[in-house]
């Protein structure tokens, strides 16, 4: 400390905190950049721009070749046979199908998955807890997130095999047939 300088603080015995030290200047830190950071504006944009405008070619290209598969006009008169929903819910219907109460598949069981993709924050917790140390040595130590990948594989698989079942295999009165005949 410079001795033309008085002492910034007094020190006094009775005190239980006090400042380590005071230096003059300014901190190295402060005139030091992010080192592993990208500005986004001409990088990340880019990128962004660059894979939305090739997935938009991909689809033009796609719906070149292929048509949709829409039906003749609608007449309210001649009811088809199955009434089929659309892809994203011939999963429920085709759980409904299955069930006498519908009020299982059709309510319960989405209000079941909404509430668990949820909770998969408060579930995806540090790996150490003892279900998850338990699946890890029944997996003999697989990924941290043993149980989470295994909801989502099951819910995923299952959702699409009853899209699929719904879709392809399901023909008049709701019957089972395989697409190809």
């Amino acid at each position: 400390m410079n001795k033309d300088k008085q002492p910034a603080f007094i020190k006094d015995p009775n005190k239980t905190y006090g400042l380590m030290e005071i230096v003059d200047g300014t901190s190295p830190m402060l005139e030091k950049p992010p080192e592993d950071t990208v500005e986004s504006f001409p990088h990340y944009l880019l990128l962004l721009t660059i894979c939305s405008l090739a997935v938009t070619f991909a689809l033009l290209i796609i719906s070149l070749f292929f048509d949709a598969p829409l039906e003749e006009l609608a007449n309210p008169l001649v009811t088809p046979n199955p009434g089929k929903a659309p892809w994203y819910f011939t999963g429920i219907q085709e759980l409904i199908h299955y069930t006498n109460k519908p009020v299982i598949p059709a309510i319960i069981i989405p209000l079941l998955i909404v509430l668990w993709l949820f909770s998969i924050p408060y579930i995806d917790r540090p790996p150490e807890t003892r279900f998850t140390s338990f699946l890890n040595r029944l997996f003999i130590g697989g990924p941290k997130r043993t149980v989470l990948l295994f909801l989502f594989t099951c819910f995923v698989l299952g959702a699409l095999i009853f899209t699929l079942i719904g879709s392809l295999f399901r023909g008049e009165n709701w019957g089972f047939v395989f697409p190809w005949k």
